[in-house]
């Protein structure tokens, strides 16, 4: 069991007040929707809810608010988690409740940097630090981690390293897994994530893809480790697009079809039509043309106007290869053009990203 879990659980059992038993038991519901254990979650919620669910107590309340919200984070991805994220922090901030405020305003961030609404997450990690407290490891992990990824997404590996380190002293003090895991986890997506785009202009080096496939391991070996389930799916297709990388794409294949069907993912970087593109792409690759022809999903590059740049960058490349092997994929002069338009919109927002994120550069060497 989760350190964390385990404490809220003795907790729990030590107290008799039931505003607090209640406000521990919303605690422990967000706590294992992180660890993909949805239904033990919802009937947690519900059980407060039951007792607790005309407003008795604002402090319930908003602990309630950010475990559905997790809730609905963590097993579909629903537009839901951030409403109920968000209504966490407005009453918290009118309750004068800043651990609430710290810890909700950095999930909300979390939940803004993955739909690249950068605007909005700066505007909540500056309220989740005006609200912080040194010793509030939920909050401080969890800010450290969208901070890490930021960083990382932007190119900048030493200030990622740097969060990611204030995160894991905060997640490790708390006994928290599952924030070690993301952690894990996200090193290692957003390393690949910046390799796979770089890679479009410049073969990457063999030694960045062998660190990149390190830290693939490192998260997967974890999550094995401690049985967690939530994030199982992201860590095959790393692992099937770090065969990609290397060429080796008889191996890519296979660990793409295994991805099929599962989730959830996040639409803005998942398409179930990418993947199929992935996998013909690997056999056009392997010379299996008529077989890739066959299969080919979409060659229309609107298709993927709902994804991340990025990934739309990576589409358009992969188009634009395969077309220079057989004209009936498409124009390859026309993906050509296209990705040379995605790549200058790539490089805009990663040097906007950047200027965003100059005011929390070094702030974790301030932070412990």
């Amino acid at each position: 069991m989760s350190q964390l879990l385990a404490r809220l659980g003795r907790d729990l059992d030590r107290s008799v007040d039931p505003f607090q038993r209640a406000e521990v038991s919303a605690q422990i519901a967000g706590n294992l929707a992180r660890l993909g254990r949805f239904e033990e979650a919802r009937q947690m919620v519900s059980a407060v809810r039951q007792q607790f669910g005309h407003g008795q107590s604002g402090r319930v309340t908003v602990w309630l608010m950010l475990a559905e919200g997790l809730i609905h984070h963590y097993e579909d991805l629903s537009p839901i988690a951030l409403e109920r994220i968000r209504g966490a922090q407005v009453l918290g901030s009118a309750m004068g409740y800043s651990t609430i405020v710290a810890l909700a305003s950095a999930w909300r961030a979390h939940i803004e940097f993955e739909r690249s609404d950068f605007q909005s997450m700066i505007a909540s990690i500056e309220l989740a630090l005006k609200n912080i407290g040194a010793d509030e490891h939920d909050a401080q992990a969890r800010l450290a981690i969208v901070l890490s990824n930021a960083f990382m997404i932007a190119g900048n590996r030493d200030q990622g390293q740097l969060w990611f380190k204030h995160g894991h002293y905060h997640a490790v003090k708390n006994g928290d897994q599952a924030s070690i895991d993301a952690l894990l986890y996200n090193r290692a997506a957003f390393l690949l994530a910046r390799l796979r785009a770089l890679n479009c202009k410049v073969p990457v080096e063999a030694g960045d893809i062998a660190k990149a496939r390190m830290e693939v391991a490192s998260a997967k070996n974890l999550q094995t480790l401690l049985r967690v389930s939530a994030l199982e799916g992201h860590v095959r297709l790393l692992e099937a697009r770090l065969h990609l990388l290397e060429a080796n794409f008889e191996s890519a294949i296979a660990a793409l079809q295994l991805v099929r069907g599962t989730a959830p993912f996040a639409p803005h970087n998942f398409d179930q039509k990418f993947v199929e593109l992935e996998v013909c792409f690997g056999q056009m690759m392997l010379g299996q043309i008529e077989t890739a022809l066959a299969h080919l999903p979409v060659n229309n590059i609107e298709e993927f106007l709902g994804l991340d740049i990025d990934e739309r960058m990576v589409a358009v490349w992969m188009l634009g290869k395969m077309a220079t092997l057989d004209h009936r994929v498409g124009s390859n002069v026309h993906f050509a053009t296209e990705f040379e338009r995605l790549w200058l919109k790539y490089c805009e927002m990663c040097d906007s990203l950047t200027a965003r994120l100059a005011p929390f550069s070094h702030e974790s060497d301030r932070q412990h």
